[in-house]
């Protein structure tokens, strides 16, 4: 009996000593999707970043794996690489609204307009309501310069999202680059009345004067 017990107890340490070098029960290989997915919770985003790629190129015909892939590059902040695979992303699924939400993110992050226009365009075309994209595509023009599309977009935004005080700050400094200061004000002053102390508003209220 004391030998079978003795043996038993050399067969867990043995086990004990498998698990702490790693050993599981379900010996394979890690897919670089799941490697992709363990380096973010570490929060390497580069290295999830390559991790993804190796899947993306595996499987170029993949929309989840172009789209996982352009959300680690904007992580890291590679807005260009960004931008191309969520372009990639909504090639590969032409009625998808989300691959545009990013790229446009990715561009105007750029401070590529013109890009961030299309972009938008074709986000708003298959989304007409969509307020990120509407927003977004606002900003944009405020971006390029073009302030009275700006306030457009700005005035249907707020037409939707009445209480909205960003959007009333972004309409104010529409009508502010086109020179209509005291429509600015007002649009300033409704914010503050909403949000005391708001510093965009604020800032926006002082330019005014």
């Amino acid at each position: 009996m004391r030998t079978r017990r003795a043996a038993l107890a050399a067969v867990m340490l043995v086990v004990a000593g498998m698990a702490g070098a790693g050993y599981s029960a379900d010996d394979r290989k890690i897919t670089p999707l799941e490697e992709s997915y363990r380096m973010q919770a570490e929060g390497d985003w580069v290295g999830a970043q390559a991790a993804m790629r190796e899947a993306a190129d595996a499987a170029p015909r993949s929309y989840f794996a172009r789209l996982r892939l352009a959300y680690l590059q904007l992580l890291s902040v590679d807005y260009a690489a960004a931008a191309d695979s969520y372009r990639a992303a909504a090639n590969l699924e032409p009625g998808a609204v989300e691959p545009l939400l990013g790229q446009q993110q990715a561009l105007i992050a750029l401070e590529r307009w013109d890009a961030a226009e299309r972009a938008g365009k074709d986000l708003t075309a298959k989304d007409p309501k969509s307020y990120v994209g509407l927003s977004r595509l606002a900003w944009t023009y405020r971006g390029k310069g073009d302030f009275r599309t700006a306030t457009d977009l700005y005035l249907k935004l707020l037409a939707l999202y009445p209480g909205d005080a960003e959007m009333r700050v972004g309409l104010g400094y529409a009508l502010l680059g086109q020179g209509k200061r005291v429509e600015a004000l007002a649009a300033f002053r409704e914010v503050l009345a909403m949000v005391p102390g708001h510093a965009d508003a604020e800032a926006g209220r002082e330019a005014c004067k």
